[in-house]
């Protein structure tokens, strides 16, 4: 099963500029001159483990703190900041760094899902709480054909043993290899047919752009219900409300704002309705990484 995490880069470029600009707060140690402030020491508790003693944890990671501003300064010293790569890095940092405070002030102002939202959710999803469901199963990868046709036509192999002869006979690329589903990450359409779906008969879906044929090997039933059901539903609406947020606001600056691209550079189409970035934000603003699985597994 794959997972998906939100993941921070080392924000070096952050620790490269401390001698340009230091954030307010007393210092709690300083390496050849430069300060390591208390807000400093804190904004390295956002990726403290959950249910860490906070203040023995400072204890901790004020060492590596240390140990990363050495290293920073012998970057320095090198005139790595100096340099258009570095130039580059950092300001797709500042970028992902302001988005994800904005994520966070954005989430300060949604309330809290009511009992009323979170029974409704819970009920709309089924294959998320009270009929959720973990399939093993044997999975092939290949393109997406061509055409509807094309895809239609490989129905006609009942067996993932079959589909493969057929793909090798077409000299068609794909893969093959035993994934784990979550019932709980599928689209509820799609997770119902699943759950239906007989043992070890194909069921096409598509992932990623590319399609998957799926035969399972086995389900394990996962349900979930009463408080952490409720618990669960209360963040997924929270998460949802904190990108709905985002999005808006997303929305408005394309509209208020003129952009422009070189000749080659315009995108194909639309902007896309969800954003990466926004997903991204989100998962950090809410609390945590994101795991998520699909149809890959």
């Amino acid at each position: 099963m794959k997972h998906l995490l939100w993941s921070a880069f080392p924000l070096v470029a952050l620790a490269l500029s401390g001698c340009q600009s230091k954030p307010d707060g007393q210092s709690v140690a300083t390496v050849d001159g430069q300060a390591i402030s208390t807000q400093g020491l804190d904004a390295e508790l956002a990726d403290a483990p959950p249910g860490v003693d906070r203040l023995a944890y400072r204890k901790t990671i004020l060492p590596q703190l240390v140990d990363r501003t050495l290293l920073a300064q012998a970057a320095q010293k090198m005139g790595l900041d100096k340099t258009p790569e570095y130039a580059a890095r950092r300001e797709r940092q500042e970028q992902k760094l302001l988005v994800e405070m904005l994520a966070e002030k954005l989430a300060n102002t949604v309330p809290v899902p009511t009992v009323q939202a979170v029974d409704a959710y819970i009920a709309a999803h089924p294959y998320e709480f009270a009929q959720r469901q973990k399939f093993y199963v044997d999975q092939i990868r290949f393109a997406q054909p061509a055409s509807t046709e094309a895809l239609l036509s490989l129905g006609q192999y009942k067996t993932l043993d079959a589909l493969a002869d057929g793909l090798t006979r077409n000299a068609t690329p794909f893969s093959r290899d035993h994934v784990l589903i979550d019932s709980a990450f599928l689209d509820p359409a799609v997770a119902a047919q699943v759950a239906k779906q007989p043992l070890a008969d194909p069921i096409f879906l598509p992932y990623k752009g590319v399609y998957t044929a799926n035969a399972i090997i086995q389900r394990m039933p996962t349900p979930i219900a009463g408080n952490a059901a409720r618990g669960l539903a209360g963040e997924i609406l929270r998460r949802k409300a904190i990108a709905d947020a985002m999005g808006q606001t997303l929305q408005k600056a394309r509209k208020d704002a003129s952009i422009t691209y070189q000749p080659g550079y315009k995108p194909d189409g639309k902007a896309p309705a969800a954003s990466k970035a926004i997903q991204d934000a989100t998962d950090r603003a809410a609390g945590g990484a994101a795991a998520s699985s699909g149809a890959g597994g």
